[in-house]
């Protein structure tokens, strides 16, 4: 009868420890998580303006605007590309819009035009994302 009392006892005590703590623990998320969405313009946010960048053979390239299907054709050589594109981002700037661009390798193209594409995007700051050929 001694060694249930005292097993009991022990057991008591242990719960009384644990809801204590319980009790006194601060369970609370303070982290806060910033997710991406979708801006209102409204509140003199930017938007965002896409370009259909194709990448040709032999180094070629062109450009389209998706919203107003405006396409600059026939730029020959990285150079030529790199200004324009250049010269678009300052003048979408000045309205208060961000470019981003689709870059879009026709089967012929090499991996090198894509990756001097990648890094003029890069130089300039312009988001980018590739789409692949199926």
């Amino acid at each position: 009868m001694k060694k249930n009392s005292f097993l009991i006892r022990f057991i008591d005590i242990g719960l009384i420890l644990l809801f204590g703590f319980v009790i006194i623990s601060d369970i609370t998320i303070r982290s806060q998580i910033e997710l991406p969405g979708h801006e209102d313009s409204a509140s003199g946010e930017t938007e965002n303006i896409l370009l259909f960048l194709e990448i040709q053979e032999a180094n070629q390239y062109k450009i389209t605007e998706v919203e107003t299907q405006l396409t600059y054709e026939e730029i020959n050589g990285l150079s030529e590309l790199e200004g324009l594109l250049l010269a678009i981002k300052e003048e979408k700037m000045a309205d208060n819009f961000n470019i981003s661009a689709v870059i879009h390798p026709q089967e012929d193209a090499t991996m090198q035009q894509l990756v001097d594409v990648l890094d003029i995007c890069d130089r300039i700051g312009i988001s980018k994302n590739i789409n692949i050929p199926s």
